[in-house]
């Protein structure tokens, strides 16, 4: 790739996908036309000093693609496209989860217009409450990153094209990878800090749907979870690394490319992560469901209940295990990437960072 077509696509990845191939081209064009004009006026050959002193007068890559944008309040151009984008996955997973938390609620009553139109009324504040606070931690985190982080800050800088040279093809993300992050991380907040009753086995027998390990009759209606109160005492410091995760895959995005802070904060977080993984692993039972409470609970078959207790409880430390392997493997590639070395090539096809 020359620096004609490197500067073309640093400017096209600042601007919107409708409208990024048509102003790429007539970047292109326009810088072209500079060109011919230096050839013309010196008479001498198109080199990389020229095209240097062409892409110097056309100006920073960042202010031209703003350009073309219009003009931005309350999160800066730089983390708005992002900020709509993490608006845009969040918000339907809110309403999902909410639908789903919707149905098992009437599923848990007797149908009678009263008890349904209770339910949904219910359910509907429940979802407007989540939507207020969803819209409201996201704008929150993005008015936190635009401030504090420099790279976010508006102010006048000098661009050097030389910088173009020391882009590389190791240092680029995986848009559809990152993205992807961030749906499962908003999903993981948004179903253990406001619908931990979905995380649940139900089974319906004799005219009673249990869930978990209660029995929910008419007379009698019990939300419950698998998680056990041992789970939620780690819950503070999960959210604090989905949310630093979120952040993360945001400044990303924002950014097009990997940098050495960005790595090292990676790295911070998968140590934080291998720390609470080895903890919850040596802690507590995670899962609050014992095989006499499902029996209690009307479970017909008590070597089936001991059956599945044992299986839930080893897919948590299955579950836990491989957690610690792959942030101790990713965190060896970050390592060798900031120590400056290259990955083998087996291990490189397989790595982002």
């Amino acid at each position: 790739m020359n620096l004609i077509d490197t500067y073309v696509t640093e400017v096209g990845r600042r601007l919107p996908r409708k409208n990024r191939v048509d102003i790429e081209a007539e970047i292109r064009s326009a810088l072209q036309n500079l060109l011919d004009e230096c050839n013309q006026e010196t008479g001498k050959p198109v080199d990389d000093e020229m095209i240097f002193e062409v892409l110097n007068e056309y100006g920073d890559p960042e202010k031209v693609a703003a350009s073309y944008e219009p003009e931005r309040y309350l999160i800066g151009p730089k983390l708005y496209p992002a900020y709509v984008k993490v608006l845009q996955i969040v918000l339907p997973i809110s309403a999902v989860l909410s639908l789903l938390g919707l149905g098992i609620s009437l599923g848990q009553i007797p149908l009678n217009a009263e008890n349904i139109f209770e339910t949904i009324f219910t359910s509907l504040a429940e979802f407007l409450a989540t939507l207020v606070s969803a819209v409201g931690s996201i704008t929150i985190l993005f008015a936190i990153l635009q401030w504090t982080l420099p790279d976010f800050k508006e102010r006048p800088r000098r661009w050097d094209p030389r910088s173009l040279l020391k882009v590389k093809s190791s240092d680029s993300i995986k848009t559809g990878s990152v993205v992807t992050d961030i749906i499962f991380t908003a999903l993981a907040i948004l179903l253990i800090n406001f619908f931990p009753q979905l995380v649940n086995i139900g089974y319906y027998s004799n005219g009673q749907w249990w869930v978990g390990f209660s029995v929910t009759n008419p007379s009698q209606t019990l939300a419950t979870t698998l998680l056990s109160d041992a789970f939620f005492t780690y819950l503070p410091a999960l959210d604090i690394l989905w949310g630093l995760t979120i952040a993360l895959s945001v400044i990303l995005l924002s950014l097009g490319r990997w940098q050495t802070w960005t790595r090292w904060f990676a790295l911070a977080l998968k140590i934080m992560v291998i720390g609470l993984a080895v903890a919850m692993l040596t802690g507590q039972s995670l899962i609050a469901v014992t095989p006499e409470s499902l029996l209690a609970s009307g479970f017909p078959d008590p070597l089936a209940a001991k059956i599945l207790v044992n299986f839930l409880q080893q897919g948590v430390v299955v579950g836990l295990v491989v957690t610690i392997i792959f942030n101790c493997v990713e965190s060896a590639k970050l390592i060798i990437r900031l120590t400056g070395k290259n990955l083998p090539q087996a291990v490189e096809g397989f790595s982002q960072q």
